[in-house]
């Protein structure tokens, strides 16, 4: 802000001051602190918060029995009937000291049984606000036009594909392979659980921090840096004009400023005007 300031405020004195001091350069540097703030502060939001991961398919493609093998206990009814889940069960599991709150839902498919219906709604309702959605298939009955038909009619309604893991299991019963979007497990035997472990963390964007520092923000800090992310990408691309408007740079400067004085505390005019002439050889 000195230098889009003093270049504002002095242009008699003839010097390039944003040039000479590469402001685009700092600017650049601003911009990947802030992301590194942002993704550190993602990190702690996760550790306190966790996330929420919804188990979802058709009926028997076994989540109570992925549920029951990601919770080490027997925490859901499993059988070879159709719709024995009505209503969600969750547990709370710990991966990489993340918390990870996992749903079981009801098997979703057109039903006449008004109890299952129900559920299935419920089921609907916590997919549409989970953080992620594991989407269970049977290998052994991939190829039946059903099953297929029924898979093409949950895919549907789904949605944002980002946030979907496809999980293939029973593949200690089947030599399918899962398509390349998507992992084999057997809930069962427990294989593949812990690539299906990391595949959630991924999802969720957690990745270990090389120092192991992350920040436990308050939302409305985290709401601050992302005020103050876009004003600086807007001065970013401002400043890359050729014809830089500095008015407008100056004034995107001075938002991003006030973004960050929410966290840090206020900055005053005065104190940049202090700052620019300590700084510059102003009118000497």
């Amino acid at each position: 802000r000195t230098l889009v300031e003093a270049t504002l405020d002095f242009p008699e004195e003839e010097i390039d001051f944003l040039q000479k001091a590469d402001a685009t350069g700092r600017l650049a540097a601003i911009a990947a602190d802030i992301e590194r703030v942002l993704d550190r502060t993602r990190q702690g939001a996760l550790l306190s918060e966790g996330m929420t991961v919804v188990l979802a398919g058709q009926p028997n493609v076994g989540k109570s029995s992925l549920l029951n093998a990601l919770a080490g206990a027997e925490l859901a009814i499993v059988t070879a009937v159709a719709g024995t889940t009505r209503d969600k069960i969750g547990q709370t599991i710990q991966i990489e000291g993340v918390p990870v709150h996992v749903i079981d839902t009801a098997g979703l498919r057109e039903s006449q049984d008004e109890v299952e219906r129900l559920g299935i709604a419920r089921s609907w309702k916590e997919i549409d606000n989970a953080d992620a959605v594991i989407f269970l298939h049977d290998l052994t009955r991939a190829g039946f036009a059903d099953y297929e038909a029924g898979e093409r009619a949950v895919q549907a309604r789904l949605g944002d594909p980002a946030r979907v893991l496809h999980v293939f299991n029973k593949s200690d019963a089947s030599n399918t392979a899962a398509p390349a979007a998507g992992m084999r497990i057997s809930a069962l035997t427990g294989a593949g659980l812990a690539e299906l472990r990391r595949a959630l963390l991924e999802r969720a964007g957690w990745h270990a921090s090389p120092q192991g520092d992350v920040f436990i923000a308050r939302t409305r800090h985290v709401q601050a840096l992302r005020r103050t992310r876009e004003h600086v990408a807007a001065a970013q691309a401002l400043a890359a004009r050729a014809d830089a408007a500095l008015d407008l740079l100056a004034e995107e400067l001075r938002l991003a400023h006030h973004a960050l004085g929410e966290i840090t505390g206020r900055w005053s005019a005065d104190a940049l005007l202090g700052e620019i002439f300590g700084r510059f050889c102003i009118g000497k």
